[in-house]
This record gives C-alpha cells, sequence and structure tokens, in this order.
C-alpha cells in the first residue's frame, strides 16, 4: 500500500520537452501555455466538455509551485534534466526532501530520497496526450524500491473540464478519476481525483476519498 500511496502523491508535478513557455497565475491573466490544443467541443446536450490538449507545457528550470496541505506548505521546483528524465525537486517540512522523475510525456519513472530509490516500469502517469474529456487508460506496472518489488494497476479517467476555485485564484481544469490496485493488497485502495490545469500546467488540486492514506492538497503560488 506504501508504493501505490507513493506513486500518487509522487503523479504531483512534470513538465516536458517543447517550446519553452512559463505558466503565469490565475485565469483572469493570460494563458502561458505553448501547447497545442483545439476549441472546447460540445457533447450531445451541448454542453462544454473542454478543449483537446495535444501535447504537455514545458517549465524553464527554477519554476516552483506552492502546495497546501492538511498539515502544512510545500514548494515543488523544477530542477532540469537528469539522464533523460526531468527533475523535480520537493521540499516539505514532514519528511526528507525528495525528487521525481519524470519522461518527457508526463510519466512518473522513480522517486528519490536520500535513503530510498524507487522505480515504476512502465512509468506511470495521470494525464495522457492528446488529453481530452472522456479519454480513460489503464496501466499494470512494477514499483521497485531498493531490494524489494510489487505489482499493480492503475485506471484513469477524466471525467469534465472547468473552472476550479482555489487559494491561488480560479482557474480551467480537467477533472481526473484515479484508482490504483495494488496486487498483494487485500483492502480497499483509496479512489483519488486530481484537477490537471492546461493554464498553470500542472495539477492544482488533489482530493481523496481516503485521506488517511493521501494528503489532499491546493495549488497557492505559482513562482518563476
Amino acid at each position: 500500500m506504501k508504493k501505490i500511496a507513493l506513486v500518487c502523491l509522487a503523479l504531483i508535478f512534470a513538465g516536458c520537452a517543447g517550446t519553452s513557455h512559463e505558466p503565469q497565475p490565475s485565469s483572469a491573466q493570460q494563458s502561458s501555455t505553448d501547447a497545442k490544443s483545439t476549441a472546447p467541443a460540445l457533447n450531445a446536450s451541448g454542453a462544454t466538455t473542454g478543449p483537446t490538449i495535444e501535447a504537455p507545457p514545458t517549465f524553464h528550470k527554477g519554476y516552483k509551485l506552492t502546495f497546501r496541505s492538511r498539515t502544512s506548505d510545500y514548494d515543488v521546483t523544477y530542477q532540469g534534466e537528469q539522464n533523460g528524465l526531468l527533475v523535480f525537486h520537493h521540499d516539505t517540512r514532514e519528511k526528507l526532501p525528495y525528487d521525481y522523475l519524470y519522461t518527457p510525456d508526463l510519466k512518473l519513472a522513480g522517486v528519490n530520497d536520500a535513503q530510498l530509490q524507487t522505480q515504476f516500469d512502465p512509468p506511470v502517469g495521470y494525464v495522457e496526450f492528446p488529453l481530452s474529456v472522456g479519454k480513460k487508460w489503464k496501466v499494470a506496472y512494477k514499483s521497485t524500491s531498493n531490494s524489494t518489488h510489487s505489482m499493480a494497476d492503475c485506471e484513469v479517467e477524466v471525467v469534465s473540464y472547468g473552472p476550479i476555485k482555489l487559494p491561488y485564484g480560479t482557474v480551467n481544469a480537467f477533472e481526473i478519476r484515479v484508482h490504483n490496485t495494488d496486487r498483494q493488497v487485500k483492502r480497499a485502495n483509496p479512489v483519488e481525483t486530481y484537477w490537471y490545469s492546461p493554464e498553470i500546467g500542472y495539477y492544482v488540486k488533489h482530493d481523496t476519498n481516503k485521506p488517511i492514506f493521501e494528503d489532499p492538497f491546493e495549488l497557492t503560488a505559482v513562482s518563476k
């Protein structure tokens, strides 16, 4: 269960290769995302289902997001590339600082701190481009931490798109529902909900039906 929780926490920050841009604050300001997208579509009832985002954004080195959980605020900073992977440093006050390692298409490949190195094969992601409402996917993966490993499944569905209010401001975001299942654990795993904002280029909010396993968070600030 610990490794599944690690995956859920790890899918909290990512960037990718492409045309450089710097996401800017608030929906009231101009969107900075260079990722290609199409205009919002309409479903059978005429309701807007949101745009199709063709590719993920690119972050400049030093780009920083600040999040608020139930227990503290913490920063996540993009530190550049290492061996072809994107490195995002999490500076928390409750545990050892740690790095998330992502592939250029936003899939989590590993999590490292001073004591533990974890790898995911294949890498796992909660966004998949082109990204649009109604998209679903499932990934079976192996999690390896030092000398131990486990097998798990991840099911993801993009359920809606629209404005969401945050301490940071109001932004448009995709609502993404995630269910991780550890094949070796005989108990219910939490159902996660993430909100991914193309305006910010990242997940801006997280909620869960079992906060004992995962701590909900919201975006509070963006720094260049």
